[in-house]
């Protein structure tokens, strides 16, 4: 096994466990769908953890799979029964749905004969579900090395940005997802017929704004790269749809992110354009001042201090703050473009990399009482 596969190996099955998910072996996942009392049916937010679970063990891989139904104790022993064989068949066809040949399926039914949990009034709900036994065959596994342009993309695909992470609390990519948003442009070039959509989450709280946020900001990467809008969606989901529990950074880390899904794509393709110097815009989100006043809020400040590292770490590109005059208060918003730029510097951020502008507002940016909106434009050199 080369190093490259044995890297994809390692990521594959040595983070932090999804809810419900266990890796009993380097071949074998065990995962748990739930229902609502005395239902048949998957709800969305089921439905989007069955997705999350495929983004990161997709159908392919799949050798054979098992699916076994339960209930809680709250009805007779036959009905409970016919419902668990109902709800296998619901998960059942959620995955025909996404692709999985039903001939690589197995199932059986046990209605409360089997719980996995104590069927006291704090702890039964956990028993309505469904597990499903995963079986893989990690020869399937695509080339680790092989980059997102060179795939065949299908429509249902579902795929995460690997290395397109953000600056806490903001949709500000780090510097070094530069490589990673031109290997999506890549992609969409060689694919003329691709059509994707740009699904945003973020980790800790339920920040739905900064969700939208982050995909928006590769939405507007792509347009602006010449993408037509009429290929591309983006939505938000907050964090309702984890890929990992929290347990650590480094899962929040992989919490916040942006995926795609193809919605359309065709068999032609066409020569990408060559390697190009990118620029990229985005919102800076919730540098506040004080009401009337140049000076930053502690809430502000810390904003900036987290940009203010990623500033200080980055390789090979140039930034601009433009400070937007949306309040109708020229000498105020020029003031607060001075007290950004002072505070980065006095953060360690090296005057050469960055500059700090005012400008008039423009369309599309709605007018606040007190609130400048902020947008930053990083640049390859």
């Amino acid at each position: 096994m080369n190093l490259g596969r044995s890297l994809l190996l390692f990521l594959l099955f040595s983070q932090p466990l999804f809810r419900g998910l266990m890796a009993q072996s380097d071949t074998t996942i065990q995962f748990e769908l739930r229902f609502a009392l005395d239902s048949d049916r998957l709800s969305s937010d089921e439905k989007a953890r069955l997705d999350s679970l495929l983004a990161v063990y997709p159908i392919y891989l799949l050798d054979s799979i098992k699916f076994y139904g339960h209930t809680d104790s709250l009805a007779d022993l036959d009905y409970n029964r016919r419902l668990s064989k109902r709800r296998v068949q619901e998960v059942l066809k959620q995955f025909v749905l996404r692709g999985l040949d039903p001939l690589k399926a197995r199932s059986d039914y046990y209605g409360e004969e089997r719980p996995a949990y104590r069927n006291s009034p704090e702890e039964r709900f956990k028993n309505r579900r469904v597990q499903l036994m995963m079986y893989l065959d990690l020869s399937l596994l695509p080339n680790p090395e092989q980059k997102l342009s060179e795939q065949k993309l299908k429509k249902g695909d579902k795929l995460r940005l690997a290395n397109l992470n953000f600056v806490g609390n903001q949709a500000i990519p780090m510097w070094h997802s530069f490589d990673a948003l031109r290997e999506l442009l890549r992609a969409m070039e060689a694919n003329p017929d691709l059509e994707i959509s740009l699904q945003g989450h973020v980790c800790c709280s339920n920040d739905f704004e900064l969700s939208v946020a982050r995909a928006r900001m590769v939405y507007d990467f792509l347009v602006a790269e010449g993408i037509s809008k009429v290929r591309l969606d983006y939505q938000g989901f907050g964090n309702k749809v984890p890929l990992f529990d929290e347990l650590d950074e480094a899962s929040r880390a992989l919490n916040r992110r942006v995926e795609i899904e193809v919605l359309a794509n065709s068999e032609e393709r066409v020569e990408a354009e060559a390697r190009r110097r990118l620029q990229i815009e985005a919102p800076v989100m919730n540098v506040q001042f004080n009401s009337g006043t140049s000076r930053l809020s502690p809430s502000g400040d810390f904003m900036l201090t987290l940009i203010a590292e990623m500033l200080k770490e980055s390789e090979d590109l140039s930034y601009e703050f433009v400070v937007y005059d949306n309040i109708d208060n020229k000498r105020l918003s020029g003031q607060r473009a001075s007290t950004l730029e002072r505070t980065l510097r006095k953060k360690g951020v090296a005057a050469k990399i960055f500059k700090v502008s005012t400008k008039a507002n423009r369309p599309g940016l709605p007018r606040t009482a007190d609130y400048n909106w902020i947008r930053i434009l990083m640049k390859e050199k």
